[in-house]
């Protein structure tokens, strides 16, 4: 009876340490999961937590801000309204933001009113045009992410914002990362968030996706695409060439101005996926100077105590420039002409200068545009 007995505490105590050895490994696996996200090199922002703080009761277009917001934090919003606190009382740094803002609307704007077939499109009809754009209803916004502009980093803002938010919109809204599209409240939010869309110079994109996407790239789907762009643009590609789906940036470029500009989304024009001129945006940002850009939005939507980009630069200078004057030096004019044909809507709305020669490419100033 006595050995039953032991036997049988034996492989009790050998299930229970079984049973905590499986839930070690799945908590560190399910740790490991959440935490891993898409990041790329290229664009290094690191997300920080910080405490909440009050923000100024300056108000933004009267638009309402949810106070409770609970998980996480030492104490509850006060404001009731999206609100704006200059970085050290800086009035000036933030009249000046607020000036860029404006011209950058205005331009879009002008831009959209100029060519009216993109007020006209069908765009808007389609909830599809907006699987990658995500909403926070604590805060009353929303942002369309574009591809090789950040869009990862956004799903880590929202992903923040979401695990620190309100029960009421946690249980509402279980995945942080539930895109517009698939949203009941679509139009509503359409009609009364703050709206954010960040862009970049259409050529460093284009670089940008060539570099992810294209060159030596190891993921079968792009190397078929590849192989597709061989042989419509290499003359005489052999068998061996095309199943080495090896594209140079000129190919690409050929690629791209023959048709190929809507075969993906990392290198689409903007205009052309999203209805930018039939959306009234409050929030126009840039890569190219997206360490202001960012500090001063998150400072209107009251969230700059709860996520900010620390260690973000702005893709200028060293950055994209440097990569442009690498890529494009060999490209004949004639195609950097074409190309610009291409991309002419994106370069128009976003107010970034049309570049006529290798200086204009090269000219910091053109590369930030508005």
């Amino acid at each position: 009876m006595a050995y039953r007995v032991l036997t049988l505490a034996k492989k009790g105590f050998l299930f229970c340490s079984f049973l905590m050895i499986c839930g070690i490994v799945f908590y560190q696996w399910k740790t490991a999961f959440k935490d891993s996200d898409n990041t790329h090199p290229e664009d290094p922002i690191i997300l920080h937590i910080r405490a909440p703080i009050v923000n100024a009761d300056t108000s933004l277009q009267n638009r309402q801000l949810s106070t409770n917001v609970t998980s996480l934090q030492q104490s509850q919003l006060s404001t009731s309204t999206i609100a704006s606190t200059p970085i050290g009382n800086n009035k000036t740094w933030m009249d000046k933001m607020e000036a860029i803002r404006n011209e950058r609307l205005k331009c879009k704007d002008t831009v959209c009113k100029e060519r009216s077939r993109l007020m006209r499109n069908s765009l808007l009809s389609s909830r599809g045009r907006f699987d990658l754009a995500y909403s926070n209803d604590d805060y009353k916004f929303l942002v369309t992410t574009v591809w090789k502009i950040g869009a990862s980093h956004w799903k880590k803002v929202f992903r923040i914002l979401h695990d620190n938010g309100s029960v009421e919109f946690r249980k509402r809204q279980p995945d942080p990362h539930k895109p517009m599209s698939k949203m009941q409240d679509f139009n509503e939010k359409l009609a009364n968030y703050f709206k954010v869309i960040f862009v970049r110079h259409p050529f460093a994109r284009l670089v940008s996706a060539y570099r992810d996407k294209v060159n030596g790239t190891k993921i079968e789907f792009y190397r078929n695409k590849n192989r597709e762009m061989l042989r419509k643009v290499r003359k005489g590609a052999t068998a061996a060439n095309i199943q080495a789906a090896n594209v140079t940036f000129l190919e690409f470029i050929m690629w791209v101005t023959t048709g190929g500009h809507t075969s993906d989304y990392h290198w689409r024009p903007i205009n052309s996926k999203y209805p930018v001129c039939q959306i009234q945006y409050d929030f126009i940002g840039k890569l190219e100077t997206i360490s202001d850009d960012t500090s001063y939005l998150f400072k209107l939507l009251g969230v700059d105590g709860l996520v900010s980009y620390r260690g973000a630069y702005n893709h200028t200078g060293s950055g994209d420039g440097d990569l442009l004057k690498q890529y494009f030096s060999n490209i004949p004019t004639t195609m950097i002409t074409k190309l610009t044909q291409v991309y002419n809507d994106d370069f128009r709305v976003f107010g970034y200068p049309i570049p006529k020669n290798y200086s204009d490419l090269f000219n910091e100033n053109n590369l930030q545009g508005l």
